[in-house]
């Protein structure tokens, strides 16, 4: 592929994300208000996530997000810390690795298409380390979903997730004995 068709793929994907970071920010403004007006009313987002009682998590679980839209690793923090997860985050697969070698995690959610490498590579190492921890990927590619079987990983999530999805998953997969 020449320099010039390289830029003009490169200038396309650039615009695709621009289009839907417009969205990602709608719907992270949209979750803070909802989170504000429950609070307001005196409801907590807990109650209305249906995590609370014995289907709460019991002891803190630590999770690690990893994508590069800051959005999105905004939006996953203030859902998951809402409802009593401790949550770590990294902009790419360097950053994770990293912190996934110093700090434990019971959960790592990854985004496929990270700046430095992809999802799956990402998961791939990590599992190398730490072969028994929960993994799930977030895309918005159909075809990967597809290809879950062949990724090293737990569960794979299609975007736009909603909250109450991201917090059902995330607690079905920790709670799973099984992996990949």
């Amino acid at each position: 592929m020449s320099n010039v068709e390289l830029r003009d793929v490169l200038d396309l994907i650039i615009s695709m994300l621009r289009k839907h970071e417009d969205r990602l920010d709608a719907i992270t403004k949209q979750v803070i208000a909802m989170n504000r007006a429950m609070e307001s009313d005196g409801v907590k987002i807990q109650d209305k996530l249906d995590i609370t009682g014995e289907d709460a998590p019991h002891e803190m679980k630590s999770v690690l997000v990893v994508d590069d839209d800051p959005n999105i690793v905004k939006t996953y923090k203030l859902v998951l810390e809402s409802v009593g997860y401790s949550v770590d985050t990294a902009r790419n697969g360097i950053e994770a690795l990293f912190k996934s070698k110093k700090v434990y995690h019971d959960l790592i959610i990854i985004d496929m298409n990270l700046p430095d490498m992809l999802g799956n590579q990402l998961a791939n190492q990590i599992r190398e380390e730490k072969p028994d921890i929960k993994i799930i990927m977030i895309t918005g590619y159909s075809s990967y979903m597809e290809e879950l079987d062949e990724f090293n990983i737990d569960e794979m999530l299609m975007k736009p997730i909603p909250p109450e999805e991201l917090v059902e998953i995330a607690k079905k997969t920790l709670t799973t004995e099984e992996h990949y």
